[in-house]
């Protein structure tokens, strides 16, 4: 079967089950993890990225799989939104607590959870130095991308930056249970 056949069959069978969960749509597992979808998107991408298929297609055909490499690319989003969404920081539970103060650690309080994280309470981020909430924010961009080790290290540049913060120690002793639960 030629190229130009099987990017368009893919493309039918896209647009036909445009609606399906994004899991079907990159023909993966629902059990998949971000790594298996983003493998399976850079097939996609090889196989039918519109750019590669400009000059072998006509007009109408390139529309068609322009529509449908939009569909696979919105799945691949909403699939690894989904796994992010598992992998945010969250209050802590009292024996996480009890556990974090048995490893000689400090034990830390739970913290309020918003859409993209902890939230800071009571005007925390005002009180952090604008640097420390530089490096939080960056702490919280990692998290949300999975890399744990990688917010762990802005958590700790942010404590080395503002010593005295509460807040920042707890959400450095959530991320450290985190890390310490493996994967």
């Amino acid at each position: 079967m030629s190229t130009r056949s099987e990017v368009l069959l893919w493309a039918q069978r896209v647009l036909a089950k445009k609606s399906a969960p994004a899991h079907e749509l990159l023909e993966i597992a629902a059990s998949s993890s971000s790594e298996d979808a983003q493998g399976a998107f850079h097939k996609i991408a090889r196989l039918a990225h519109p750019d590669l298929h400009r000059n072998a297609l006509t007009a109408d055909d390139l529309d068609t799989v322009t529509r449908a490499y939009s569909v696979a690319a919105g799945a691949y989003q909403a699939f690894r939104g989904q796994a992010m969404q598992t992998l945010r920081m969250r209050p802590l539970k009292p024996e996480d607590i009890r556990a974090a103060a048995g490893s000689g650690r400090p034990a830390a309080a739970p913290v309020p959870v918003t859409p993209s994280g902890p939230a800071p309470l009571g005007g925390a981020s005002s009180q952090m130095t604008p640097k420390a909430l530089t490096y939080y924010r960056k702490a919280e961009l990692a998290l949300r991308r999975g890399d744990l080790k990688g917010a762990l290290l802005q958590l700790k540049m942010a404590i080395a930056t503002d010593p005295q913060s509460a807040f920042l120690r707890t959400a450095l002793a959530e991320v450290e249970i985190e890390v310490l639960k493996g994967p």
